[in-house]
């Protein structure tokens, strides 16, 4: 990476600790899950498809903001992903910005394709399709590596974890080439006949390639001769984030059955370094972030009912392959379990999900999908805080925290079903992706009265917050009589 790259990402953190920060503009982006095209008599809900909703931050910083998002079908973006890549678009679970932020990565959970957009121009750059397996073909999430050299994909269904090579133009604004690294896969399963199709490039988009071959028969067994997919240890080892660290070198790989594996994604084929059981750490984690010299990461419900609110914290400085480390070590670090913990708990129960640091990186808000509140942790004495989005407790100065309603199709009210979140560049709120009455994913856990935009203010030093704003997002079935929309993620892209 250019000099110049890192003195520009350098500019760019420093105006967001300083008291100049007010004039940093920036957008939010919000990805919706919901079946954008296709829809029919005979197909209610549509088939695929998919929006992105972007708002200014001119608007959003009007008091009370104003609504004038602009919304961008992702079947225009990619023009040709039937075409060239043998499947269409469907389900967009989340975006994620390059460490400049002047690109995007969208990735589709149901289709397996990961996008990358040129969040400057709001076009197309490349289109990738995962590698499909004998347990299926998914992109769940990616995440940028620190210095914007790589791309992490979480291929879910095909429970492998895969790297796309990125190279910039010498400014480290523009990206020249996007190289999809089959020689880099990792099966984290492992044995003969796993590979049933190659990743796919979109030819006709500027910058996407292939490199290599995703090798069939990896290993079984991870560096500690243990099965990497074991009954006891890791029943089912669908890759659900992957979330690197900025030392340039580790990723943190959550695991849909439990258990975890740290990885050397600068290895090619990428190499396990460390790896955790499910008693060490609980299943269907998805939210994790950095902050005063370690990694924070949290579990989650992982069934109908079944309550799970944990946040581990780890140590960054892990072994690079071919070195490794033996089972369960480093030991992770409980910040906090939730004593209802594997509980069946009808309608009740506890889903921790997304994270999201304060710009001080001394309060880590963790929020629970299930319960509607915010569990906030100072990471420097390990104190706890909850703020509730609901009506229920989130009072200041005798204002009512909740503006989260209903919409057409809910069987609820004042639900706002917090999924994944960010925070504004100048730190004083963060923005929060609300689902909607008809979850196209974790059904089980997501079902929300308010989809749309949640907008929440800070206080105390971040260390509490209330859900001043939702933004309503809508896209009603064929018989308009149930709004289907269902944003999952949110992220600020500063301009």
């Amino acid at each position: 990476m250019s000099c110049r790259y890192i003195t520009a990402l350098l500019s760019v953190l420093f105006l967001l600790h300083t008291n100049a920060v007010w004039a940093v503009s920036y957008e939010v982006w919000l990805s919706d899950q919901v079946n954008s095209q296709g829809s029919s008599a005979d197909a209610d809900t549509g088939t695929h498809g998919g929006i992105i909703t972007i708002y200014d931050s001119v608007d959003l910083e009007k008091q009370p903001p104003e609504h004038a998002p602009v919304n961008l079908e992702v079947t225009e973006i990619w023009l040709d992903a039937l075409q060239n890549t043998g499947a269409e678009l469907a389900r967009i679970h989340g975006i994620l910005p390059s460490p400049n932020h002047n690109y995007l990565t969208a990735n589709f959970v149901a289709s397996g394709h990961l996008g990358i957009i040129d969040g400057r121009t709001k076009e197309a750059v490349a289109l990738f399709r995962t590698t499909g397996t004998d347990t299926g073909q998914q992109n769940h999430m990616s995440l940028w590596s620190a210095d914007g050299a790589y791309i992490l994909v979480a291929n879910q269904g095909g429970k492998l974890l895969e790297r796309i090579n990125i190279t910039w133009d010498e400014t480290g604004q523009d990206i020249i080439a996007a190289e999809f690294d089959a020689d880099a896969t990792l099966d984290l399963v492992g044995g003969t006949g796993r590979i049933l199709a190659q990743p796919v490039a979109d030819a006709s988009l500027p910058i996407g390639s292939i490199q290599g071959t995703v090798m069939d028969g990896q290993s079984t067994l991870t560096p500690n001769n243990i099965l990497k997919q074991d009954p006891k240890l890791r029943p089912n080892n669908t890759v659900i984030c992957p979330i690197p660290s900025s030392n340039g070198q580790h990723v943190y790989v959550t695991l849909g059955g439990g258990g975890m594996f740290v990885v050397d994604y600068r290895a090619t084929p990428m190499a396990i370094v460390a790896e955790y059981s499910q008693d060490r750490v609980h299943a269907a984690g998805c939210g994790g972030a950095e902050g005063g010299g370690f990694m924070y990461m949290n579990t989650g419900t992982s069934a109908p009912d079944v309550s799970e609110f944990t946040v581990y914290r780890f140590p960054l400085d892990y072994r690079k392959a071919p070195r490794f480390h033996r089972p369960n070590h480093p030991r992770p670090f409980i910040v906090f379990a939730d004593p209802d913990n594997g509980q069946i708990i009808h309608g009740d129960n506890r889903d921790a999900h997304g994270v999201v640091f304060t710009l001080s990186r001394r309060y880590l808000h963790v929020f629970d999908r299930v319960r509607n509140v915010t569990e906030v942790f100072d990471v420097g004495t390990l104190k706890r805080f909850t703020y509730d989005l609901t009506t229920k407790n989130g009072q200041i100065d005798g204002e009512l925290a909740s503006v989260c309603g209903t919409t057409s199709g809910a069987t609820t009210s004042n639900d706002p079903t917090p999924d994944l979140t960010d925070i504004s560049p100048n730190g004083d709120r963060i923005y929060v992706a609300l689902r909607g009455p008809f979850p196209l994913s974790v059904a089980h856990a997501a079902e929300g009265s308010c989809p749309g935009l949640g907008i929440i203010e800070l206080h105390d030093g971040g260390r509490h917050g209330i859900l001043r704003h939702v933004l309503p997002t809508e896209k009603l079935n064929h018989s308009e009589d149930k709004n289907l929309s269902d944003p999952h993620a949110v992220i600020v892209r500063i301009k």
